[in-house]
């Protein structure tokens, strides 16, 4: 395959893409960190752990950071890859 094969098969993505998606991709990171604290209140019974409150256990606070920074960068990926693939219908 030749290089002029290879960069013609390359998506043509919208420029809207990139607007639209770092919108999307913040609103559905901060719906789902709201389930995640509505659901470890329900399982726990307990608020979620405030990383910044000096009082919580270091390694409460870290399993904490680490499922939410975890959660909130597969959504961020997903949302990114589905305008992506939406975008390159459009343009």
């Amino acid at each position: 395959m030749s290089a002029a094969e290879i960069e013609s098969t390359e998506p043509q993505v919208n420029p809207m893409v990139h607007v639209i998606a770092p919108i999307v991709a913040f609103g559905a990171t901060m719906l789902v960190r709201k389930v995640l604290q509505t659901g470890y209140r329900l399982v726990t019974g307990t608020e979620a752990p405030d990383t910044r409150d000096p009082q919580v256990k270091f390694t409460r606070a870290l399993t904490w950071t680490i499922i939410t920074a975890a959660t909130a960068a597969v959504v961020e990926v997903e949302v990114y890859r589905f305008v992506n693939k939406r975008g390159e219908h459009t343009a």
